[in-house]
């Protein structure tokens, strides 16, 4: 009895204990000798993460190798983070890169809460932003991106929006397009990203803007993340190509999650 209720002590403490982490930028050693977990495509280089690899110097066509056609890149914090009962705040630097002579841009990047460190779906490239395989249909993946989308899909509002995925980025929860705000995400500028959840009123909450500048709330949506991903979930990124290409870089990331008391959760839907 003794030690059964000083093990509900334990993990009672370790559940209510914060988790922040901050990376004020990466190097050649942060996928193999840091706390990251680096799959597919990504790249690190001194100051940065390429998710689906950089212009190569030279002659650049669409059939040519140095553009990373139909790519995906996972980047995920080796450690487990609370995602409920909690609220929750991030921010990350971006740069979105065109590739010489490409026709076009593709395909845009997410941030992720995902239930395991498995890498992206082999054949999540594309619009599917590597989050889940072409051949999904449907279902509860038990996942949760805020995406960057950097292609009109047929599906899509534009080639320049946020949206909050869960089962599908065909179907998204919300989006917003970022032509009114004056924010290109394919600008080539750095951007910095903020992404907060509200464990008390369960919102989640999109800010963006260019680096140096006061960034804008362009998205707030309802999510009840307790239905939509495990309590204990891995963050970190995703990014694809498709038949066209784009460069996606992470220059920095910081992430904090802060436990919310389960009896007040519950109470205050009592009351609701």
């Amino acid at each position: 009895m003794i030690l059964l209720l000083l093990v509900s002590i334990f993990l009672h403490q370790a559940s209510s204990t914060p988790i922040s982490f901050s990376f004020s930028s990466f190097n050649n050693d942060s996928c193999t000798f840091g706390s990251l977990i680096c799959t597919g495509s990504v790249t690190p280089h001194n100051g940065y993460l390429s998710l689906t690899s950089d212009p190569l110097p030279g002659n650049s066509t669409s059939s040519s190798p140095s553009q990373p056609l139909n790519k995906v890149g996972r980047v995920l914090y080796n450690q487990p983070v609370l995602a409920w009962p909690a609220t929750i705040s991030t921010t990350f630097t971006i740069r979105i890169l065109p590739y010489a002579n490409s026709s076009g841009w593709a395909d845009g990047l997410t941030f992720i809460f995902a239930p395991d460190t498995r890498p992206s779906p082999p054949y999540s490239y594309g619009s599917y932003l590597g989050l889940a395989d072409k051949s999904f249909t449907g279902g509860n993946v038990s996942q949760l991106a805020v995406e960057l989308d950097t292609y009109k899909n047929d599906f899509d509002i534009d080639g320049n929006h946020v949206g909050i995925d869960t089962t599908s980025t065909r179907e998204s929860v919300a989006a917003v397009s970022l032509d009114n705000t004056g924010i290109f995400l394919k600008s080539g500028r750095f951007i910095k990203v903020q992404i907060d959840y509200d464990g008390w009123t369960e919102m989640l909450y999109v800010s963006i803007g260019y680096y140096g500048y006061p960034l804008q709330r362009v998205l707030e949506n309802p999510i009840v993340i307790s239905e939509t991903v495990p309590s204990s979930v891995y963050v970190g990124f995703t990014a694809a190509t498709g038949a066209l290409s784009e460069s996606h870089q992470v220059f920095d990331w910081s992430f904090t999650s802060i436990p919310l008391p389960i009896a007040s959760l519950k109470n205050r839907k009592l009351v609701n």
